[in-house]
C-alpha cells in the first residue's frame, strides 16, 4: 500500500482552509483522512485511473456535518480537483509535502 501526503487548501463558503490530505493507494481503492479545521475526517473510494480518484466523506466542525463526494487528479506531485457538497462545489488544491522522518522503532 503506497501512502502520501499533501498539503492542501479548501476554497469553502467561509473562505480558503488550509489542511492536509493523507492518501493511501491500494490497487484500486484508496482511503485515508482529510485533516482540516482541527478534524481528522475519514474517506473511502476508487482509483479511477492512475492519477484519478473519486472519494466520498464528511466534513466535520464543531456544529456541523456536511457530506461530499470529491475527484482529483494527482499529477507531479500537485493535487486539484473538488468536493461537491450540499453547498455547490469547492475546490481543493494541494502539493505533496516532503515526508516526515521516520522514528526509531523502540524494541
Amino acid at each position: 500500500m503506497k501512502t502520501v501526503c499533501y498539503t492542501v487548501v479548501l476554497q469553502s463558503q467561509l473562505g480558503p482552509r488550509a489542511g492536509e490530505l493523507l492518501l493511501q493507494e491500494d490497487t484500486t481503492a484508496v482511503s485515508g483522512e482529510l485533516r482540516l479545521l482541527g478534524r481528522r475526517n475519514r474517506f473511502s473510494g476508487s482509483v479511477l485511473q492512475s492519477g484519478k480518484y473519486l472519494i466520498s466523506g464528511a466534513l466535520r466542525s464543531r456544529v456541523d456535518k456536511e457530506p461530499y463526494d470529491a475527484i482529483f487528479t494527482v499529477r507531479q506531485g500537485r493535487l486539484a480537483g473538488g468536493l461537491v457538497t450540499r453547498h455547490g462545489c469547492w475546490d481543493l488544491t494541494g502539493v505533496e509535502a516532503p515526508e516526515p522522518p521516520r522514528r526509531a522503532e523502540q524494541g
